[in-house]
């Protein structure tokens, strides 16, 4: 080759990389270079064997074969060197390298078996886990430096390192859980599992350089990967957000003590998960983005779209942050042939782990794997294949059996190589091919960069601290952004009483960079002698705690029940100011979740993420959803107009900036603490004055009500906790003379709402409520439809639907048929709901006054928390226990081989086939431990193994709900090789 650039367009690459990765060794033969690169360097990177499972959902896949590798220069024909064969002898694993701020010192994660002989520092190297090292380059160059093991955990995963500033340590994810492994909810002390029920969830810690002082900065639900420092000292990192059925990756920051942690682009915006962003060069023509890779939840082993984000001038890809940005444009692909964000064939191959380069060139190093599949057993580029196949191999409805018979199959394991990308030119060029079996990931450059500014300490209070509380103040609640999560699109027919239409009184912005067309007017909404005063309709915020799933139970699935949501606890409730402002106290150091809800304790939306707050923080947010713009709504001279009509003692009483929660708390601590119940008074409305009134005071407590007619009468929830059979079962059985539900609502009826067991082994209620019934065409059969290969049946809207919904639109109270025919009122069910659940017949009671005020809380609490059947894994009576006599080694080689050729190809995440779990709960990604923990979940009884879900479902014809026969037959090997494991289990366990 003459001493030219290599320039390939992706639409050729796929078929010449063919060619490539057969011609191709590893790279390491010695010879002179002849390609000419601008601006070699050095760069680091990964060997990983192609059969490790990689998925976003995946903490810290493994598998044996994968190594650290140094490059002498970016440049396909110059020398590699294997680093870390003498620790893994080709039985361990690297991954996730980074460079320190000099250029000298690599820190990765690797693992290899306790079984090796390899020293460090005189003693054994691998302990059988992942632990974070460090390679330093500093006295004996590229290939002579020295190790040292930073940490050294028998039984926790550390992954995902990178280099804080200033010599200060390090950032890293891990499974130790060193904090909120202690201090679960319930008071009990375990490791918690994602919101899959998989694997023990990864967040970020810290470390000194030393590798002590390990300390827990974030309290996700799920995992938290790819941590990375920018030059404001602000920790980036990629973070699942799985609560309810918000199921991706967003970018988040952070400062480095875990503390102003917020959501920082992708929550929703197109695409699922965004994964290894890091800042392109500061000094570059794209200073100010990010680099992300930007791919589905599973089924691509990381691969997706190389996406460029104007994360300087978008919080979404809609989001602008002024008026002068246009209304779109947060992010686009870079290169020039577009690459799939989907499961779908990626006709151009797929991308990961990029890195952007500081150096003036605007390049960026890849992983890229070209579009392969098989025709007839052979490896073929996609650029053979005709448009039928294509169309085939793009066909979602295509049945399980048809595309196994095909003759071209989308299976060729991930081959990535490392290629230097120039997003000006789209030239590529190939850096470093990988042996056949292998796959080159996380390249990184070897050179110096600007070490970034140590992060601006946060402020804490060491009352709060001590306590293990914080504060957490919204200027106002109705300060949102310009897709109105909490406007007027989320009022009903039932909020729209008194003359009040719009609910929430609008005007036009004041600021002149603000990209809203109208905003809610809160002079008017604060103001006593304007009918807005009484129209606001956010009434109270509800703060309520993640309750993990804890590791090595069974049961669990079944005990959760048919939501989309994982068990929660309710922590209490803070009265919202007139101005739509509050402020409260919260627990410090827990994955915390907050709702807005009405005057009958129905919330508008079900928060969609978890957010967190560290000992002694005070966090202000503008609003809910606000987006990053100029000032908060509830500023400046809005914030400082105190109407004629409030009482002059707390008017007088402001101070300039203060919100109405402000002056309040201030004047009367005692309000800042979560209540039990909602209780509020009008402190504010002036009635001295004429025409002035105030808002009508709330108080609905479980017991102890002014009316004990308002009382609960049956098993009162504790601790912020509610089961399904033990408090809302009850309220139909309660006898209410001739008006007790269970007197109409039984078998023959519509809806059965006895206390009789199911074939779930659960409360026929309670399925009645949450599944829908099936949907028959004209001729009586059932509706099926083929999803992601899989004939299932389409069903009528339950009753209580139990989803958040990715756009957020309603609080599931709000949205369930069971709360409007329960409150006589139209909220926002849906017409589909509508007509599957009609209004009573004539001569039916009237169910809005069925049951009492303390009643309608608790039903609408159990509804907005996503209707768990147990809220507690620790109940005695919800079947979840604790399992220690079933082998993770006898399922790896006994059960999972089953597992993984009958169940993976439907049961995979994102995917939504299966109906007895909401969106396919049941999730094998090819990672054993992981699909150990899940697999558990399936298990309630190891004295009948057939009567257990993960026998009973497939065994029974047809599975899925439309198929034609069962996917694992009785008697069969593999139904026999689950039977005996389970078995395996003791009679012991109940």
């Amino acid at each position: 080759m003459t001493r030219r650039t290599r320039n390939i367009g992706l639409a050729a690459m796929s078929a010449a990389l063919v060619v490539g990765l057969v011609a191709c060794g590893s790279g390491s033969e010695s010879g002179s270079d002849t390609v000419t690169v601008e601006g070699d360097v050095a760069i680091a990177y990964v060997m990983r064997p192609s059969s490790v499972n990689m998925n976003p959902t995946n903490g810290a896949p493994s598998a044996a074969g994968g190594d650290l590798f140094v490059r002498e220069r970016s440049s396909a024909s110059a020398r590699e060197h294997n680093l870390t064969a003498r620790f893994t002898q080709g039985e361990g694993d690297a991954s996730d390298p980074e460079v320190s701020y000099d250029g000298k010192k690599i820190v990765f994660a690797m693992r290899c078996p306790t079984t090796n002989t390899a020293t460090v520092d005189g003693q054994p190297a691998c302990t059988g886990r992942w632990n974070i090292w460090e390679y330093d380059m500093t006295a004996g160059g590229l290939t002579g430096g020295s190790f040292r093991r930073l940490t050294q955990s028998t039984q926790d995963d550390d992954v995902d390192p990178a280099y804080l500033p200033a010599g200060r340590g390090f950032v890293f994810s891990s499974n130790r859980q060193t904090k909120s492994r202690i201090n679960q909810a319930l008071g009990r002390t375990y490791y918690a599992l994602d919101e899959y029920e998989r694997e023990r969830v990864f967040n970020l810690h810290t470390m000194k350089a030393d590798g002590t002082d390990i300390q827990q900065i974030t309290f996700n639900q799920s995992h938290d990967r790819n941590p990375v420092v920018r030059q404001n000292g602000d920790i980036l990192f990629s973070r699942w957000e799985h609560l309810g059925d918000r199921n991706r990756f967003a970018i988040f920051r952070t400062k480095p003590d875990g503390t102003d942690m917020f959501v920082f682009y992708g929550a929703h915006s197109p695409g699922n998960s965004f994964l290894h962003p890091r800042d392109m060069d500061p000094n570059g023509r794209y200073a100010g983005y990010l680099a992300s890779s930007l791919m589905p939840l599973s089924g691509t082993d990381e691969g997706g779209a190389l996406m460029f984000i104007d994360a300087a001038n978008y919080s979404e890809q809609n989001t602008p942050a002024n008026r002068t940005v246009p209304a779109q444009g947060g992010q686009r692909q870079v290169t020039a042939d577009e690459l799939s964000l989907d499961r779908d064939l990626s006709l151009h191959g797929r991308v990961t782990t990029p890195y952007p380069l500081w150096d003036g060139t605007n390049r960026v190093l890849v992983a890229y794997r070209p579009c392969e599949v098989t025709r007839d057993g052979d490896v073929v580029p996609c650029a053979t294949l005709t448009p039928a196949e294509i169309e085939r191999l793009s066909d979602r409805e295509r049945s399980m059996e048809d595309v196994a018979a095909d003759s071209v199959q989308d299976n060729v394991p991930p081959n990535y190589a490392i290629y230097m990308f120039n997003p000006q030119n789209q030239t590529w060029r190939n850096v470093a091919t990988p042996p056949r079996g292998f796959m080159y990931t996380d390249p990184i450059p070897l050179q110096a960069r600007a070490q970034p500014h140590a992060a601006e300490p946060t402020n804490v209070d060491p009352t709060l601290a001590a306590q293990g509380l914080a504060l957490i103040e919204v200027r106002s609640v109705y300060d949102t952004d310009g897709l109105g999560r909490m406007g007027e699109m989320m009022m009903t027919a039932a909020d729209r009483v008194d003359g009040c239409n719009p609910v929430i009184a609008m005007t036009t912005p004041t600021e002149a960079s603000d990209t809203r067309t109208q905003v809610p007017d809160l002079r008017r909404i604060k103001d006593p002698a304007d009918p807005a005063y009484h129209c606001a309709p956010a009434r109270f915020v509800r703060a309520t705690r993640a309750i993990p799933p804890p590791s090595s139970t069974m049961g669990l699935r079944s005990a959760i029940g048919e939501t989309e949501f994982e068990q929660q606890q309710i922590l209490g409730y803070a009265p919202i100011e007139p101005d739509g402002s509050f402020k409260l106290q919260v627990p410090a150091d827990i994955p915390l979740a907050l709702a807005i809800v009405d005057n009958q304790g129905r919330a508008f939306q079900t928060h969609a993420n978890w957010i967190q707050v560290r000992p002694g923080e005070r966090r202000t947010c503008d609003g809910c959803h606000s987006p990053r713009r100029g000032g908060a709504l509830n500023s400046g001279a809005i914030v400082d107009t105190m109407p004629a009509a409030l009482r002059p003692a707390m008017s007088s009483a402001h101070l300039s900036g203060e919100t109405m929660a402000s002056t309040r708390t201030r004047l009367d601590p005692t309000v800042l603490r979560l209540l039990a119940d909602m209780s509020y008074s009008d402190v504010w409305a002036d009635t001295s004055r004429t025409g002035i009134t105030a808002r009508p005071s709330i108080t609905v407590r479980y017991t102890g009500n002014a009316n004990p007619a308002d009382d609960l009468a049956t098993t009162v929830p504790v601790n912020g906790v509610i089961n399904y059979p033990e408090h809302v079962q009850p309220l139909w059985t309660r006898d209410r003379g001739a008006n007790t539900c269970v007197n109409c609502h039984t078998d023959t009826a519509r809806l059965d709402l006895r206390a009789t067991i199911g074939g779930t082994g659960r409360l026929t209620s309670y399925e009645e409520l949450m599944i829908g019934d099936p949907l028959l065409d004209a001729n009586g059969a059932p509706v099926t439809r083929i999803r992601e290969g899989v004939p299932m049946l389409e069903r009528n809207a339950p009753l209580v639907n139990a989803s958040s919904s990715s756009t957020n639109t309603a609080g599931i109270a709000r949205k369930s048929r069971l709360a409007e025919i329960l409150w006589g009122e139209t909220l926002l069910a849906g017409t589909a709901a509508t007509q599957a659940h009609p209004n009573p017949p004539a001569g039916a009671p009237d169910h809005s006054t069925l049951l009492n005020a303390a009643e309608k809380r608790l039903l609408a609490e159990w509804m907005d928390l996503g209707g768990q059947y147990y809220n507690d894994p620790f109940n005695a009576s919800s079947g979840v226990r604790t399992i220690t006599t079933l082998s993770l080694a006898a399922f790896e080689a006994n059960v999972y081989p089953t597992l993984l050729n009958n169940c993976a190809g439907c049961h995979q995440a994102g995917q939504t086939t299966g109906t007895n779990f909401r969106g396919n709960r049941y999730v094998l990604t090819g990672d054993a431990e992981g699909d150990f923990n899940v697999t558990l979940t399936m298990i309630n009884d190891t004295c009948n193994p057939a009567a257990n879900p993960l026998l009973a479902r497939p065994s029974t014809a047809p599975h899925p709900s439309a198929g034609t026969g069962a996917v694992l037959q009785a008697g069969s090997a593999g139904y026999n090789a689950i039977a005996a494991w389970i078995a395996s289990g003791g009679c012991g366990n109940p």
